[in-house]
Formats: structure tokens, C-alpha cells, sequence
């Protein structure tokens, strides 16, 4: 597990569950706590290790999502079989071990929320959770190409960032006359809309315009966004997105960075990432509308917002199961 290098939260998990230690309904009757030993879910088994660890039907339908969407996470046929198998997959396929680690403490936490609240949260919305964080944290190890790839080859539709951070998306567009707009959307994990923004110019370069799109966020500060454990920036131009990652990779050796892409420096921590058009349609309509006319959105009540942006954030969040 160590080598896993887990996030704390989900390493204290699979310990506490190694040495039987989660206060799960077994473990409660057992110590003469409680009289009900089944799984809260309805599964119709005692919620011991062995179903916390992977016999859970909710881990399961998690798990087939995921593997829905090109991965292939195990299903294992006891908890002997399960250590023993994510112990062969480190190393060789570290990235399936996490995947499967988070699921477990997903739907963990969420059995809890069902206990206390009555409610739990949608499997697209574990499932997105786990490919982001996973491949989030093999950014830092490995490089970036995981997180986009992942993206290119997974998603055909916005997907949310790891829990605590904001996204920005960002995108471009030019007319003939060289009229130009760009524009930007910045959402939560849930999906939650939090600003937008658009600006017109005379330019006749796209790319220059949508690297434009990046830098406005200078000048739409607002606390919140420094009080998020990061911000994920996105676009649809893979060679802006290049750019700017070279400049974070050089200013973490030289700790030298160009003057225009210094304030983001201020921000807990900063991390690109390209998308496909079609992951980045709010970022879209904003650039066209701005063409027309300059516009900031920091409340989705307002009445200046028109309707196929609110029908096109809600189509994303529902095809999440985010809202």
C-alpha cells in the first residue's frame, strides 16, 4: 500500500480494514453494539471485511462502470485473494491497484452518508471521482500524458475535477472579419457553475486568443479560488496547453517563470490539461457569445444567462449524475 502512495485518508482506510478496524455492522454485533450485522444496502450478507473489501453490490456496479468505460479492475473472490492480487498489480499496473483502493473507500464513505442522511451519491459520480483522482495523482509521478489520455480516450463530455479543486475551461473563436471572442466556465467537482466570463478583441490568431482566455484569470480573482487545494485549467488547443505546462515544469527546476504566467503561482496548486472539443462545450458557447457582447456570470440565477447555456450545463451533470 505504501508504494501505492495513496492519499492519507484512503491508506488509513485499507489499514483500518487490514487490521479490522472500520466500525461496520459486523464488527458493531461482534462487540455487542448493535443487533444488525447486514449491509446497510440491502445485499443481503453480513457487511464484514471481505464484503467492505470487494463483495459490496455497490462496489461492484462501480467497478463494471469503470470497466464500461476501458479499464479492467479485478473482482476478487475473497479478501486473501484480494490483498494478494492488488499486491501483484503494484508497480505493474499501479494505476488499476488506486483505482480499485479508492473505489473501496468511495463506497465506504458513502455507506456512511446512506446511514446518517439517507442518500447517497450517484455511481458516475464514483466512478468519474476515481479516474480523476487516480489519474490526477499519477500527474505528479509520472507526467501528464495519463490525465489527458485518459480524457481523450474515456470522455466524450466534461468530467469534474478531484474533490477541493475548481476547472476552468477555456475556449476560443474568430470570425472572418477577425472579430474574436473568448470565454471561460469555472465549475466545482459536482459541477457546480461558479463564474463565466466573455471578451471580445480584433485578433486574427486563435491560439494566441484562447492562451488570452487563460491569463483573464488574473482579472476575475476572487478568494474562493485560493482557498480550493487546486485549480485544473483546460482547453482545446493542445499546443497552448503544452506551452504552459513547459512553463510550470521549468519554474519547478529553475524556479524561474515568464512575468504574464507568474499569478498563477498564487494558487495552492495548478495543473493543465487538454480536452477534446466535445468535453469543453460551455467554454464554446461562451467564446461565441462573447463575439457579441462582454459578460462575468457569478450567479447561475441571473437573468443575463441564456437558456442554451443552462441547458447544456445541466445535460452535463446529468449525464454524471453530478446534479
Amino acid at each position: 500500500m505504501k508504494k501505492l502512495k495513496l492519499r492519507p485518508k484512503i491508506e488509513l482506510f485499507r489499514w483500518s480494514l487490514y487490521n479490522d478496524g472500520l466500525p461496520s455492522n459486523d464488527f458493531l454485533v461482534r462487540r455487542k453494539l448493535s443487533n444488525l450485522s447486514g449491509c446497510p444496502r440491502g445485499c443481503m450478507e453480513d457487511e464484514n471485511e471481505w464484503h467492505i473489501a470487494g463483495n459490496c453490490s455497490k462496489l461492484h456496479e462501480v467497478i463494471f462502470l469503470l470497466n464500461k468505460w476501458g479499464f479492467q479492475n479485478p473482482i476478487f473472490n475473497n479478501l486473501q485473494d484480494c490483498f494478494e492480487g492488488l499486491k501483484k498489480l503494484v508497480g505493474k499496473n499501479s494505476i488499476i491497484a488506486k483505482m480499485y483502493c479508492t473505489s473501496t473507500w468511495l463506497v465506504w464513505k458513502s455507506r456512511c452518508k446512506l446511514i446518517h442522511d439517507g442518500i447517497e451519491d450517484s455511481n458516475n459520480f464514483f466512478a468519474s471521482y476515481v479516474v480523476s483522482t487516480s489519474t490526477f495523482s499519477n500527474f505528479f509521478n509520472q507526467g501528464p500524458e495519463n490525465w489527458d489520455t485518459n480524457q481523450r480516450e474515456l470522455f466524450c463530455s466534461w468530467y469534474p475535477p478531484p474533490t477541493g479543486w475548481i476547472k476552468l475551461n477555456v475556449d476560443a473563436s474568430i470570425l472572418s472579419n477577425n472579430v474574436a471572442g473568448f470565454g471561460g466556465v469555472i465549475r466545482d467537482e459536482k459541477g457546480i457553475f461558479l463564474l463565466a466570463f466573455g471578451i471580445n478583441i480584433m485578433h486574427w490568431d486563435i491560439a494566441q486568443i484562447e492562451l488570452m482566455a487563460i491569463l483573464h484569470l488574473k482579472y476575475i480573482f476572487h478568494d474562493w479560488m485560493f482557498e480550493a487545494q487546486g485549480i485544473i485549467i483546460e482547453g482545446d488547443n493542445f499546443n497552448i496547453i503544452n506551452i504552459l505546462q513547459s512553463a510550470m515544469k521549468n519554474w519547478k527546476v529553475s524556479k524561474r517563470i515568464e512575468e504574464k504566467f507568474s499569478f498563477l503561482l498564487d494558487f495552492n496548486q495548478v495543473m493543465f490539461s487538454f480536452s477534446k472539443i466535445c468535453c469543453n462545450k460551455l467554454a464554446d458557447i461562451c467564446a461565441n457569445l462573447a463575439l457579441k457582447s462582454l459578460f462575468t456570470w457569478e450567479n447561475i440565477g441571473s437573468q443575463d444567462i441564456p437558456p442554451p447555456f443552462l441547458f447544456c450545463l445541466k445535460e452535463e451533470c446529468d449525464s454524471l449524475g453530478l446534479l
